[in-house]
């Protein structure tokens, strides 16, 4: 539970700032202390309001005082030992000891006021870097030493000896580890600076322009904070572990001659001079003497000694009756052949080149070669591991910078060029992309975002027709070009109007445009799930659009030529052979369907919006907050049902973006976008929530066309050639419908594909339909367009007797009626639509 006082700023930055967010990095702390040394912190959090402690924290004196004290952290040790004397060092400590203790009681401040330092990188290093303080207090060298009589301060003086000789190795680490509070000083300067820069300056008369430039940005402090701390742990890791790699006599012994082995050889040299010249000592006692020194454990391992004039293989001899653990070649030129000259070597010292007395053969010299193999062995590891964590560290601050580069500002501009190179190939693909929380509020998110919502926008407002539009623009590098030219393209077009729309717009008036949202989501959803695509919306109006291919679909008739011949199912499909066009539907992966298949999508993708439509309009569904408007229900006496019309058809269009620089709009131009309007306009003569031409039911599959009826036969303004007039009837509306009509999917939700309509279940939608009375109308019609109206009259009228409302049959029935249901003389088999 957060305590009173508690304060959350919002990313808005909400907080009134104080010194600890005010710079260039406004998270940052600018206290001095332990945990000053921290750069940007994103969004802090001040889990306690003390106005006493802010104040201290905030405040210039405290601020110079950490200052002054961490300056001192760092080069007052080493000017006590450089300028002063023993006497003056217990001044020196107790300054350490208050500057520790200072620098304890700030990081326990910011501890406390600040939740974003408790336990972190920064929390770790001020630690560190405190403790290092502790041997420029004396501390650690009188618990070493104690107190105690002469013998034990004999001993302690030993003690501190040693200590202050494994300290000083010590000390070359620790004290680099303060050098991290060179952060904390420039740190707080450029703060201070910074803060007195926003006293002096206003932002009255600054342009949003300079507001933005001043600000830093999310992301440059965080690749800062981020790179900052990668050097700060890998040069602390390598100033660490270089010493002891640099000095490896800490793990492997001394590498080089000890003094020992170079002072006892020179007391042999001199012995062999007094045995010769004065005869002050006995040959018992010299080979005791060289006995003792091959005998010492001080000594590596000799490979040959030559002791003045005496000859080699007396003291080899000697050496081998009290030790084994010595090579002693007979001959100084055999060292070459066993040895590197590296592996064994002569200490320099060790040779003694003056003799007191000039002995007889001249020669003085006395020396001793030793095998230093083992430790050049050792030596040659610490320098390969020292090779190995040189490359590891390089490698790894070479990963870790690439990685926060690539991550924080690479990886979202490469996303970028990915999303306007997909939507220059593709403008109609999905832009959907897996969400990182982890960068959330930096400014390439806010970028990324961003261009992601104006491309969806562009695909939105723009639509299957603009697709063109955006791939011209996004792939080219010159101006923007918007008036690029029209292309000819075959689809099927659907045209849905609103029943009521003049009078359901003065009663709902300000609800108007959610009401007509909520009626175009039906629309619109379906017609996507159905692979095709929402053009426009103009009012009570919807144009879709099922795309099928670029140019003519070969084999499809046009209207308006009246010799273009009618091909054969047969002639149409080796035409058709390799064409299909890729759509993904509701699913995720895209599929090739044929043109027939597209076509039957557009009939049962119409079919759902009228079962969707019904599901809408009954207890619950989304439209009937609407129905129940109280000026609804006043106007229409409490019988209103959201109604729709709908015409399909197929032909030929120029798709292009139509208006000029100043505003466009992406559709389709041609007489068959038309007839797709008529054949809306004629579902009110007909009687018919559905009209379908008879180009259209000439490219449905056969299963598709089997739920199809023709209801009549004209002809159109425009065109010379008989248009059939189809309908699909719509009889079973419950959700068992609905649910069989849904197309079915294979794969993962991922990698899902939308699969062909199964029409064992599509038929469904005309469950219980009389399938006596669709028989009885068809063989009306056909008499009908025979000219044998007597014989249609008498099978309309059965029709009608089953069916009393359905409006083709009513309408056939007028027509005939109108010429007492007999057949003009001129009769072709066809009327003339003279009304919409």
């Amino acid at each position: 539970m957060t305590e009173p006082g508690t304060i959350v700023p919002s990313d808005s930055g909400n907080v009134t700032p104080s010194v600890s967010n005010v710079g260039s990095s406004p998270s940052v702390p600018a206290t001095p202390s332990a945990a000053a040394n921290r750069l940007a912190l994103e969004n802090q959090v001040i889990i306690k309001n003390d106005p006493i402690m802010d104040k201290i924290l905030k405040s210039k004196e405290f601020n110079v005082l950490m200052v002054v004290l961490t300056v001192y952290a760092l080069f007052g040790d080493d000017i006590r030992l450089a300028f002063y004397d023993l006497e003056d060092d217990q001044i020196f400590f107790n300054l350490s000891i208050f500057a520790m203790v200072m620098f304890i009681i700030e990081m326990a401040l910011q501890f406390y006021f600040r939740i974003e330092y408790r336990w972190g990188f920064y929390f770790i290093l001020d630690i560190l870097s405190t403790a290092s303080m502790i041997p420029d207090t004396n501390l650690l060298n009188e618990l070493m030493t104690g107190e105690g009589g002469d013998g034990g301060e004999a001993a302690g003086t030993l003690k501190a000896g040693k200590t202050s000789r494994a300290g000083a190795k010590a000390g070359r680490v620790v004290k680099i580890v303060r050098l991290i509070r060179f952060v904390r000083i420039f740190k707080i300067l450029k703060m201070r600076k910074q803060n007195m820069d926003d006293n002096e300056e206003s932002d009255v008369g600054k342009t949003l322009e300079d507001k933005l430039q001043d600000e830093p940005s999310k992301v440059g402090k965080k690749l800062t904070e981020l790179t900052v701390r990668r050097v700060i742990v890998i040069v602390l890791a390598m100033i660490m572990v270089f010493p002891f790699l640099d000095d490896p006599e800490s793990f492997i012994g001394e590498t080089e001659f000890n003094s020992y082995e170079v002072k006892k050889l020179n007391d042999l040299h001199i012995m062999t001079d007094s045995f010769n010249v004065t005869g002050n000592i006995t040959q018992t006692f010299f080979k005791q003497q060289v006995q003792y020194f091959a005998s010492s454990t001080d000594i590596k391992e000799i490979v040959y000694m030559k002791l003045n004039n005496w000859d080699v293989g007396i003291t080899n001899v000697w050496v081998k009756e009290v030790t084994s653990r010595h090579l002693m070649l007979d001959d100084v030129g055999e060292i070459s052949d066993l040895f590197r000259s590296s592996d064994a070597r002569i200490p320099e010292s060790s040779i003694t080149s003056v003799c007191d007395v000039e002995p007889a053969n001249g020669d003085c010299g006395s020396f001793a070669y030793y095998n230093l193999k083992s430790q050049n062995q050792a030596a040659s590891m610490m320098s390969l591991l020292k090779t190995v964590v040189i490359v590891i560290g390089l490698s790894i601050s070479v990963i870790g910078f690439s990685r926060d580069a690539e991550t924080l500002v690479i990886e979202p501009i490469e996303r970028m060029i990915k999303l306007v190179k997909a939507l220059a190939e593709n403008p109609l693909a999905s832009l959907y992309r897996e969400k990182n929380g982890g960068d959330e509020g930096f400014e390439t998110t806010l970028l990324e975002t961003t261009l992601e919502k104006i491309s969806s926008l562009l695909q939105v407002g723009f639509g299957v027709a603009g697709a063109q539009i955006i791939q011209s623009n996004m792939s080219s590098g010159g101006d923007l070009d918007v008036m690029i030219p029209g292309k000819k393209i075959t689809a099927v077009f659907g045209f849905g109007i609103m029943e009521e729309f003049t009078n359901t717009c003065s009663c709902l008036e300000e609800e108007m445009c959610t009401y007509i949202n909520t009626i175009a989501k039906i629309i619109h959803d379906n017609s996507v799930l159905y692979h095709g695509a929402p053009n426009k919306n103009i009012g009570s109006a919807f144009l879709l659009v099922w795309k099928i291919c670029e140019g003519v679909l070969p084999g499809l008739r046009d209207l308006r030529d009246a010799s273009s011949p009618e091909l054969s199912d047969g002639q149409k499909a080796d035409l058709r052979m390799n064409m299909g066009c890729l759509s993904v539907g509701g699913g995720e992966k895209e599929r090739v369907l044929r043109p027939y298949e597209m076509v039957d999508s557009s009939m049962i993708g119409v079919l759902k919006m009228r079962i969707d439509l019904m599901a809408a309009n009954g207890a619950g569904g989304t439209l009937e907050k609407f129905k129940k408007s109280q000026k609804i229900v006043d106007y229409y006496e409490g019988n209103f049902e959201v109604e729709m019309g709908f015409g399909l058809h197929i032909g030929w269009a120029i798709e292009g973006a139509i208006g000029s620089n100043y505003k466009i709009d992406a559709s389709y131009l041609s007489p068959n976008v038309n007839m797709a309007a008529r054949l809306e306009a004629a579902t009110h003569q007909f009687g018919t929530p559905l009209l379908l031409s008879g180009p259209f039911c000439n490219e449905l599959s056969p299963a598709a066309k089997a739920l199809c009826r023709k209801i009549d036969v004209v002809t159109v303004k425009g065109s010379q050639i008989p248009l059939e007039l189809w309908t699909c009837d719509l009889t079973n509306y419950d959700t068992e419908a609905a649910g069989m009509i849904l197309p079915q999917f294979s794969g993962s939700n991922e990698n899902r594909e939308q699969l062909a309509l199964d029409f064992e279940r599509v038929k469904q939608v005309q469950k219980d339909f009389d399938q006596e009375f669709k028989a009885t109308f068809e063989e009306g019609v056909e008499f009908y367009v025979k000219g044998e109206w007597d014989k249609a009259k008498t099978l309309i009228d059965k029709c009608l007797s089953i069916y009393p409302k359905d409006g083709p049959s009513d309408s056939l029935n007028r027509v005939m009626e109108r010429a007492d249901f007999t057949a003009p003389k001129d009769w072709k088999g066809f009327r003339e639509l003279t009304s919409k």
